[in-house]
């Protein structure tokens, strides 16, 4: 029964998530389909997800466990960004990133920071443009 309902479990998702090189942090599917599912992932203490943006869709985000900041912005062309002031996160916050908007997670702390977010498989694979960072 548990295949049927894609049924997973985030602790030991991420015990077997594999490095997503591109971006800078461990990443897996929890569940779901190519249009639209829940991935998990881990920020190692004081790392960061490289910065980027989508062109279709949202992603919408839940803080597990840590504390970071993230840093939304708008793409000005030459991979550089207009960034906006940073917003602090923590265990228990959600937010939803919008199309076309830069975004960077740093996790501020000594210990990791889990997120759960969903999206297209599209944001993981061909829609992800990588900007420069802050």
């Amino acid at each position: 029964m548990g295949k049927s309902l894609g049924l997973s479990n985030i602790h030991e998702a991420l015990k077997a998530a594999k490095w997503d090189e591109t971006v800078g942090i461990k990443i897996v599917k929890l569940t779901g389909n190519d249009s639209f599912a829940f991935y998990a992932a881990e920020i190692d203490a004081y790392k960061r997800v490289g910065a980027h943006y989508h062109t279709e869709g949202v992603e919408v985000y839940q803080v597990i466990e840590g504390k970071g900041n993230i840093y939304i912005g708008s793409p000005k062309g030459e991979g550089e960004v207009d960034w906006k002031k940073p917003v602090s996160v923590k265990a228990g916050d959600c937010f939803t990133v919008n199309s076309h908007e830069v975004h960077q997670l740093i996790n501020i702390s000594d210990e990791r920071l889990v997120i759960i977010f969903a999206c297209p498989f599209s944001h993981i694979s061909t829609d992800r443009i990588i900007v420069n960072g802050v």
